[in-house]
């Protein structure tokens, strides 16, 4: 019974110690922030807009993001993203990519979905 209140007692401790860290690093964060040191990181993704669109959709569809609808999982991911063209997206100018949606972009996600279903297949 001693062990195991001595573990916890460790484990409390632990635990009070990644507090303080990252309440110390969320305040150093906010620090370089402000100062404008922090530039934002972008995902590059080497398709256009409407398959970028075409790959968020199907992720939803199927089922990817249960607690997200499509505007919210756009507002949280499309910021971050560039390709070619565009370094970030803002979710509501993302929505017009619906519009250009045409055969050759599905036919460019259809073949890149299968190319990973292919590498799946191939892990051990």
């Amino acid at each position: 019974m001693a062990a195991r209140s001595e573990a916890e007692a460790v484990l409390v401790d632990l635990l009070r110690g990644i507090q303080a860290e990252l309440q110390e690093f969320n305040a150093s964060m906010s620090a370089l922030k402000a100062n404008g040191y922090i530039q934002q990181q972008f995902l590059f993704l080497p398709f256009k807009g409407s398959e970028i669109y075409l790959l968020h959709k199907a992720f939803i569809d199927a089922g990817g993001a249960p607690n997200e609808n499509y505007k919210s999982l756009l507002e949280r991911v499309v910021p971050f993203l560039s390709n070619k063209t565009q370094k970030g997206f803002s979710a509501q100018s993302f929505s017009k990519y619906s519009d250009k949606v045409d055969p050759e972009s599905k036919d460019t996600v259809k073949r890149f979905l299968q190319r990973m279903i292919r590498n799946i297949d191939s892990y051990n």
